[in-house]
């Protein structure tokens, strides 16, 4: 039996071999209140072999560990890729094949510091291994997501699957979770929704809220006024915030993306039609409903949480800019953000948009304007959605090393940006970005995977790898204010832009260490 461990971000494949240099020694960096992971591969030339169990012995105090097999997605290219943090506590491994497993810990507070010895036993009808790593933990805390100075948003899909009555008598669609929107089940499986975005460390909550206004009952009484109903909204926000860790309460754009020219309504049967801008019906409905989300947040107390994306991806800008125009009358001092995919566009926004959202691409193009931006004290985030699709480039494709999710962590810091976005948590559909095997844009739409047996979520390698590298931009925040030069030098040689490749997982690790010691 061959048997090795790696970082956590390093991609196992079935055809991985150990190389002369590989060995069973890890040691993890942690500070408190943080996940660290590592990977255990086995393989065998002489015989199958089945992994029954896995077990994590000689924790310190509130240090918990769990362990996650490796699982995999065969896409158009046939090539099964190790993205999926699987639930399943048994696999069997085929001779020739190499099987990772992921362990996982989560360190809290009140960790004991210093560096203790912890033992991986993996369990299989071959015998049981056991695996000895350090895992140091310095005196250093992480703050909670809500208050981190990073923000972080996911675009949620926590009603595509999920029909409002029951569907015709036909197996249940994908991912087959059997629930009605709103039912019992449903609203546990928001939880889940809520406990991994704050694991994924994220804390701006992206709200669909039309789904939510036309549910609970909001319609369309005269021309110009709406009755916007906002318990069901209310509901779903406060059981979010309630499980999950949030600076931020995001609405989504309902304008229409790219060309724009229309806007979603709810009608006067309660649904959601679309109305053409710049007509008088249209203007009387923006009003109604920006004035009254802003009013609304203002009763709640949340007003200094609110966001808003008036129009994703914007390909002009006059409908944004009008938008814009009414939200400084009906909602005035509230952040309007959006994610921009041409240059052209966020430099014709100059004194409307309050967060530049690039994508990656885009921000590489502009750097220097992103940085007058910034000098101008407005907010600089970026974001990733399918392109650059070509080679060379920091993404989230399945079929990209996961390391690159934890990388542009650390392009962020490198160049002062304050936030990320990246479009996919759970749109597992078919399609160009879903689980498609025709998928063009592997992944992208998602970073967890369904576990309906267990009305739950997986996370993704891929996933790990964002957690790994947000925490690293923690760390190294906490470092700026100490050692600003310092943070600069170790940031920039480990990712100096979104085109930077270079960093191995080790490499990344050994980084990660050297900010810890210098925070000690």
């Amino acid at each position: 039996m061959y048997i090795w461990c790696t970082p956590s971000s390093e991609q196992v494949f079935k055809h991985t071999r150990q190389w002369p240099e590989d060995s069973t020694a890890l040691t993890l960096h942690s500070a408190r209140n943080m996940m660290v992971a590592g990977q255990v591969c086995l393989r065998d030339v002489e015989t199958a072999f089945d992994i029954t169990g896995i077990e994590v012995s000689g924790l310190p105090a509130a240090v918990t560990a769990d362990a996650h097999l490796a699982d995999y997605g065969v896409y158009n290219d046939g090539v099964p890729y190790p993205d999926i943090v699987s639930s399943k506590t048994a696999v069997h491994v085929p001779l020739h094949v190499a099987q990772s497993l992921w362990v996982c810990f989560r360190v809290g507070y009140d960790a004991p510091v210093g560096t203790h010895t912890v033992t991986v036993t993996v369990r299989t009808s071959l015998g049981d291994y056991g695996i000895d790593w350090k895992l140091t933990v310095y005196p250093v805390t992480l703050p909670e997501p809500k208050d981190s100075a990073f923000g972080h948003e996911y675009f949620l899909n926590p009603f595509g699957f999920f029909p409002k009555e029951p569907p015709p008598k036909v197996p249940p669609c994908e991912p087959f979770y059997t629930h009605l929107r709103y039912d019992e089940g449903w609203w546990a499986l928001m939880a889940e929704f809520a406990r991994t975005l704050k694991t994924l460390r994220v804390n701006s909550l992206h709200v669909p809220v039309m789904t939510l206004l036309s549910d609970g009952g909001s319609r369309r009484v005269s021309d110009t006024e709406w009755e916007l109903k906002f318990d069901l909204f209310d509901q779903f926000v406060e059981h979010f915030l309630a499980h999950g860790s949030f600076r931020y309460v995001t609405i989504a754009a309902i304008i229409a993306s790219v060309d724009g020219k229309r806007m979603q309504a709810i009608d006067e049967n309660g649904g959601v039609s679309w109305l053409e801008i710049f007509t008088p019906d249209c203007e009387a409905w923006a009003k109604a409903f920006y004035g009254g989300i802003y009013k609304h947040f203002e009763e709640k107390g949340w007003l200094s949480m609110l966001q808003m994306r008036l129009q994703d991806e914007p390909h002009s800008t006059e409908f944004w800019k009008w938008a814009k125009d009414l939200c400084r009358v009906c909602m005035p001092g509230v952040v309007c953000g959006e994610p921009l995919d041409t240059h052209t566009i966020s430099r014709e926004l100059v004194g409307y948009c309050d967060q530049y959202i690039p994508r990656i691409e885009v921000y590489e193009e502009g750097k220097d304007y992103y940085l007058e931006r910034q000098r101008a004290g407005e907010q600089v985030w970026c974001y990733s959605c399918c392109y650059p699709f070509e080679m060379g480039w920091m993404n989230k494709f399945i079929d990209l090393p996961p390391l690159y999710s934890r990388l542009m962590k650390w392009a962020c810091f490198t160049h002062g940006i304050k936030g990320f976005l990246h479009w996919g948590f759970n749109h597992w559909g078919r399609g160009l970005y879903g689980m498609d095997p025709d998928a063009r844009f592997k992944g992208d739409g998602f970073i967890v995977y369904p576990d309906a047996e267990r009305n739950s979520l997986m996370l993704s390698a891929r996933g790990l790898s964002t957690i790994e590298g947000l925490q690293d931009w923690e760390l190294l925040n906490l470092l700026r204010e100490k050692n600003p030069a310092a943070a600069r030098a170790i940031a920039r040689r480990v990712a100096s832009g979104f085109t930077d490749l270079h960093a191995t997982a080790r490499e990344v690790e050994a980084a990660r260490a050297e900010v810890l010691t210098l925070l000690s």
